[in-house]
């Protein structure tokens, strides 16, 4: 578990705008490992704040990132 927050190009937390509790779970797939990713936030508020901000489509992207990244060097 881990918590991600928003920030500045050099690091600051961004105090304003929500943060998010990530918990990722690795599970045996049957010789296989599936990754599952689970993200809380405080409030509906803040989900929305979020969503409302593109995030569905940012992690999708970064998911199919690491998805290419893992194919190439496989």
């Amino acid at each position: 578990m881990y918590v991600d927050y928003f920030s500045d190009a050099e690091g600051n937390v961004n105090a304003e705008m929500p943060s998010t509790e990530v918990t990722l779970e690795f599970v045996d797939a049957g010789g296989k490992t599936k990754l599952v990713s689970s993200s809380l936030y405080a409030s509906a508020e803040a989900l929305k704040t979020v969503m409302d901000m593109g995030m569905l489509q940012g992690i999708t992207e970064t998911w199919d990132r690491l998805e290419e990244r893992l194919n190439a060097v496989k």
